[in-house]
């Protein structure tokens, strides 16, 4: 509770509802296909968020939320839960956490980049085996699997480039975000002026 009368969760917040609006706001745009702030938002609550809950459900909440518009835009109704999403929500939570284990406290250009990059290989392989895994496209063999990785080799650049951009507007901004205003620095006290 004590968290929340402080500045720095609002700004998270506020920067993970920017990263949601941006993506709804994306397919009005040309752009790549997997092209979306997605594991860039799931790193970036893992690493600032301070309890692990949050620094996985805000995230988790804020790609659902952007799920929930965007599936009604395109399909007219909602879908609360679609085939695959199993796969990677929990992927999406899975780098969340790796994030609060790794990154957090120790944010730095070349972590990020290779969080970034890690990212994109994770999501990569967990879901590409969601799709293999009792598909009815692939067969259920080691050639049906390596076949669904290689289908899917052309979107994990567009991945890494997403990871690239996103992570450097999020992890960047709020880092420049932090130095203009100290009292978001994670564990830094808050001093009120005295009347």
């Amino acid at each position: 509770m004590k968290d929340l009368l402080t500045p720095r969760p609002w700004v998270l917040l506020s920067f993970t509802l920017l990263a949601v609006l941006g993506r709804v706001a994306l397919p009005h745009w040309p752009h790549l296909p997997n092209f979306a702030p997605l594991d860039s938002l799931a790193l970036f609550g893992g690493a600032y968020f301070a309890r692990r809950h949050w620094a996985v459900l805000v995230p988790l909440l804020g790609i659902w939320l952007s799920d929930f518009v965007l599936n009604y835009q395109y399909l007219g109704h909602v879908e609360l839960f679609y085939s695959g999403c199993y796969w990677q929500y929990g992927t999406y939570a899975l780098l969340a956490l790796l994030a609060h284990a790794g990154l957090r406290g120790r944010v730095a250009a070349g972590r990020v980049l290779g969080a970034g990059l890690g990212a994109a290989a994770v999501f990569f392989l967990i879901t590409n085996f969601g799709v293999w895994l009792g598909s009815t496209t692939y067969p259920q063999t080691g050639a049906g699997l390596l076949a669904c990785y290689a289908a899917g080799l052309p979107f994990i650049t567009h991945s890494v480039l997403s990871n690239l951009f996103y992570c450097t507007v999020l992890f960047g901004g709020f880092e420049l975000v932090q130095r203009r205003f100290p009292v978001l620095a994670y564990g830094r006290p808050v001093h009120l002026a005295r009347a």
